[in-house]
C-alpha cells in the first residue's frame, strides 16, 4: 500500500545559513542589534523561501501494521513472510542478470501467494514447515551468497561455477515453490469437484441435467 508523504525543501534551511554567513561577513555581528537584525532576516528569508520552495509530495510504501491475529504462531509466520518477500525484492534489485531477475520476481510472487494462503487458513501451516524452516531461508541465503560473489569483481572459474550453479538452481526452486502453492489448494480442488458432482447428480435426478442452461461439458 502506498501513502503520500510531504518532503520539505532544503532551500529554506540553506537560506538561514546563507543569511547568517553574509551578514556576519558584512557586519561582524559586533552589536546585539546586529544579531537581532540577522535573526529577523533569516526568519523572514526562511518563510519566504518556503513559499517559493514548498517541497514535494511523494508516494512511498506505507509500513504494514504489526500482525495481530490473536495467534502468536500465525503472527510469527506472517512476519517471516513479510521479511522474506522484502529480502527477495532487495536481492533482486542488486542482481542485474535478466534471467535471474525474472526468476526472483516469480519467486517473490509465489512467496507472497503462499503466505497469503497461510494467513487466510492457519491449518496449512504444519504442511509448510519444511518450506518455512528450510527451503525459503536457504533460498535467500543462496541469493545473498550470489550477491557477495557478484560484488567481488573477480572472474575466477570457481566463482563463475558457484554463481552459475545458484542461477541454475533457481529454476528448480521456482518449480518447488509452485508445487508448494498448488498443494495448498489441493483440498479446495477436491471439494470443488465433489460439489460439482453432487450438483450434477441433483440436476439429473430432477430432470434438469440436459436443459440448455445447465448443460455441462463431458
Amino acid at each position: 500500500m502506498m501513502q503520500s508523504v510531504h518532503k520539505p525543501s532544503v532551500v529554506p534551511i540553506y537560506t538561514i545559513a546563507a543569511v547568517w554567513l553574509v551578514y556576519t561577513l558584512a557586519t561582524g555581528l559586533h552589536r546585539l542589534l546586529d544579531v537581532v537584525i540577522c535573526a529577523a532576516l533569516s526568519v523572514g528569508g526562511y518563510f519566504l523561501m518556503r513559499v517559493f520552495f514548498p517541497g514535494a509530495t511523494v508516494q512511498v510504501e506505507a509500513p504494514e501494521p504489526e500482525p495481530d491475529t490473536g495467534d502468536q504462531e500465525l503472527d510469527e509466520v506472517i512476519r517471516q513472510g513479510r521479511a522474506s518477500i522484502a529480502a527477495i525484492r532487495r536481492l533482486n534489485e542488486q542482481i542485474p542478470d535478466e534471467d535471474i531477475s525474472k526468476n526472483l520476481s516469480a519467486l517473490e510472487d509465489l512467496t507472497r501467494k503462499i503466505f497469503a494462503r497461510l494467513e487466510a487458513d492457519k491449518q496449512h501451516v504444519p504442511r509448510c514447515r519444511q518450506f518455512l524452516n528450510y527451503y525459503l531461508p536457504t533460498t535467500i541465503e543462496l541469493l545473498e551468497r550470489y550477491v557477495t560473489l557478484q560484488n567481488q569483481g573477480l572472474d575466477s572459474g570457481d566463482i563463475r561455477e558457484a554463481m552459475g550453479r545458484i542461477a541454475g538452481m533457481l529454476y528448480t526452486i521456482r518449480e518447488a515453490f509452485t508445487r508448494q502453492l498448488d498443494s495448498l489448494f489441493a483440498q479446495d480442488v477436491v471439494d470443488i469437484n465433489a460439489e460439482i458432482t453432487v450438483m450434477e447428480q441433483m440436476l439429473q435426478a430432477q430432470g434438469l441435467r440436459d436443459t440448455k442452461d445447465f448443460t455441462t461439458k463431458e
